[in-house]
């Protein structure tokens, strides 16, 4: 972001360690909207099953899950963004009453109203044994600032992250829980360069918050729409990073460019075939 271009929209990206509690998890995640108000932000970003914990790695399955205690500690949420006047992108889960509950990310505004629900489309082989999978996008305009969500495994399908981009999507926040390993794993080396890919492919910034369970894959980070790294959180700990999507005309107008140029050739190869 340029020193002397205003912001259009403020993230706080925050982690800390997922509990199978939501209320302990709701502790946490209003500790974090005060901090991230007081820093000056519009949204506080948190990660996969921020809120309501992760079946088959926080706890093992919906067998006694405590959806009243969810509700509850949902409520508590939506009256901590109102309170703080901060929008919270917040992981959890979502009852389906046509099978397996959704693993999800909620959107609530400013004034503690539920926005918008994802529901993670690309299941692993492990979450299939506990939730249905999505079956949409969601975007939304927050502060004149277009934005896409996606869920962890979804980070593997680029289709996904170019539909955001061709909806015109400014910023995508992706959720995740990587963490509560034994040691380092493949995401540790391979994620965050693929975010950058993502980022640089598409023109979009994103958001990558991240469970912080020990020992955690990779830190919650930012990526600029150029590719570029941005600032990451401490690996392990409880923190967050704040950045800012800057309203930059001129560079709106290349990366608009950019894409419409990608478009087009993509166009002339199918026509080529």
């Amino acid at each position: 972001m340029s020193d002397d271009a205003p912001p259009r929209l403020t993230v706080a990206t925050c982690q800390f360690s997922v509990f199978e509690r939501a209320g302990r998890n709701r502790e946490q995640i209003e500790v974090a909207l005060a901090k991230a108000a007081d820093a000056g932000a519009d949204m506080a970003h948190f990660p996969e099953g921020a809120l309501s914990g992760y079946a088959g790695k926080g706890f093992a399955g919906w067998n006694g899950f405590d959806w009243d205690a969810l509700a509850v500690a949902t409520a508590d949420v939506q009256a901590a963004c109102a309170t703080h006047g901060i929008w919270a992108v917040v992981g959890s889960c979502r009852a389906n009453p046509g099978g397996k509950p959704f693993n999800s990310v909620l959107a609530i505004d400013d004034s503690g109203a539920v926005a918008g629900a994802y529901d993670k489309r690309r299941l692993s082989i492990r979450d299939r044994e506990h939730y249905a999978p999505g079956t949409a996008p969601l975007v939304l305009d927050i502060r004149g600032v277009r934005c896409g969500f996606l869920i962890c495994l979804d980070w593997s399908f680029p289709n996904l992250f170019r539909a955001y981009a061709d909806a015109g999507c400014d910023v995508v926040f992706l959720s995740a829980y990587s963490a509560g390993h034994d040691g380092d794993v493949l995401h540790t080396e391979v994620i965050p360069p693929l975010m950058q890919g993502h980022a640089f492919t598409n023109g979009l910034f994103l958001s990558v918050s991240n469970a912080a369970n020990r020992i955690q894959a990779f830190p919650s980070h930012w990526v600029r729409r150029s590719g570029r790294k941005g600032p990451s959180c401490r690996r392990g700990a409880t923190g967050m990073i704040v950045n800012a999507i800057a309203d930059e005309p001129d560079k709106d107008a290349f990366y608009a460019m950019v894409r419409r140029f990608r478009a087009d050739s993509e166009k002339q190869d199918e026509a080529q075939t």
